[in-house]
């Protein structure tokens, strides 16, 4: 019986992986020189500004030119759109790329090299902008408008500090008041080793509508490739979800079944799985992920 189970955020995000970088004010503040730049030649050979895929190509390649990325992306269009997400989200540049009124005042700023101020933090220019932007940047998700730095806020001023992880894997579930609550609570509980980060998240999820259509749609069904596509709830596509129905089967048969020749069939299955799940997959599953010493201890 095939269903349709939606994708429902449930935590918020600012910008893409592009905002998890090292000097992150500087990268910016060079991305708006940068589309400010490609803004000006566009007009003079276009006569006027668009935000197509066309002009997102020819950006990405204007970013390469300027050697401001590396490499050669294979959908420069959305590489493009990444790069200046987050410039969005915190209101320095416009959903068409136009640089905003504050996005020009920090590109100001960084230009003439004049950082220092007297504001009532005590904190140079730019800082305090980008402190004035993010105290402003709301996003929705689902029905709820969640204001991330006010939610940081109020955890800091609970729980006095955060931890790497508490901040990157729990911070981001709190997408209400009472979700916020909750998530206080847990990290209370995290730290005297009454629960794990892997509870809280699993908590976090099973509260939603979706994720429990989906739990008691795979306990009550026979599995198949289908049914793993449709229980992944994929954000993309359930078709990026195929992979793990091979690597189901063959944990099933290695761990319940004990067909132990069928090991190294099973390494192979965790490597259709892309980028850092996979690797995650890999390391929980074998003591080494070297493909040559698994091959020759179990492809017998």
């Amino acid at each position: 019986m095939h269903i349709n189970i939606p994708y429902r955020s449930f935590c918020w995000v600012i910008g893409t992986t592009s905002f998890r970088t090292a000097k992150l004010n500087l990268k910016i503040e060079q991305q708006l020189a940068l589309l400010n730049e490609f803004y000006d030649k566009h007009i003079k050979e276009h006569g006027k500004w668009f935000w197509n895929n066309q002009t997102q190509i020819d950006y990405y390649n204007f970013m390469k030119e300027k050697e401001f990325i590396k490499g050669d992306a294979l959908r420069k269009d959305k590489d493009a759109r990444e790069k200046t997400s987050g410039l969005v989200d915190i209101g320095l540049i416009t959903e068409d790329r136009r640089i905003t009124e504050v996005g020009n005042e920090l590109l100001n700023i960084a230009t003439k090299g004049n950082f220092r101020d007297n504001n009532k933090l005590n904190i140079d220019k730019d800082s305090y902008i980008y402190f004035k932007q993010l105290l402003k940047t709301s996003i929705k998700v689902n029905d709820n408008i969640v204001r991330p730095y006010i939610v940081l806020a109020k955890v800091l001023t609970e729980i006095g500090e955060l931890s790497f992880d508490e901040f990157t894997y729990l911070l981001p579930l709190a997408i209400s008041v009472e979700s916020t609550k909750n998530i206080i609570s847990r990290i209370k509980e995290l730290r005297n080793n009454k629960i794990t980060i892997v509870d809280i998240i699993y908590e976090e999820l099973m509260q939603m509508d979706n994720y429990k259509l989906a739990y008691e749609h795979f306990i009550n069904q026979k599995v198949s490739e289908d049914l793993i596509c449709t229980v992944g709830i994929n954000r993309k596509s359930r078709s990026y979800d195929k992979p793990y129905y091979n690597l189901y089967r063959r944990i099933k048969n290695v761990f319940l079944a004990k067909k132990y020749d069928e090991i190294y069939e099973l390494y192979l299955a965790s490597k259709q799985i892309n980028q850092k799940p996979g690797n995650l997959w890999r390391k929980f599953l074998f003591k080494t992920t070297n493909a040559n010493s698994i091959k020759k201890k179990w492809n017998k």
